[in-house]
């Protein structure tokens, strides 16, 4: 089994607490995975320079009614996205809850292919 030895900034971004006080924090492993699909899903499409087409379309969703059809699209936006622009993982399960009309969450679980560890994310996303 090989070692994940990629290192970057997560998002967004941390200063350290410990010496050298100030840094920006670096993370590897799971965590940078983790923080590089949170701005994945996050960023909205086209707008990143230097990286055409870098991001999600899920901001175009969220100001439609909070059902069923919001469901599948952002299901669609985030599984183009991360298959796109993550490519160290392997989309497991992505579920969704709605507690209210104005919130909906996505538990999303993938397996990291270098280390073979399933890890997963929840986010939350505000609507109309």
């Amino acid at each position: 089994m090989s070692e994940l030895r990629t290192k970057g900034l997560v998002f967004p971004l941390e200063l350290s607490t410990v010496a050298p006080i100030g840094s920006h924090v670096i993370a590897e492993g799971a965590s940078l995975i983790e923080s590089s699909i949170k701005i994945i899903i996050a960023w909205p499409l086209f707008t990143r320079d230097y990286v055409d087409g870098f991001g999600s379309r899920i901001y175009e969703a969220l100001e439609d009614q909070n059902d069923d059809v919001l469901i599948s699209l952002v299901k669609k936006f985030i599984i183009d996205s991360i298959t796109k622009w993550e490519q160290r993982v392997e989309l497991k399960k992505l579920s969704f809850s709605r507690p209210n009309n104005e919130r909906l969450i996505v538990d999303l679980t993938y397996l990291i292919k270098d280390i073979n560890i399933e890890s997963s994310s929840q986010y939350t996303f505000y609507t109309n």
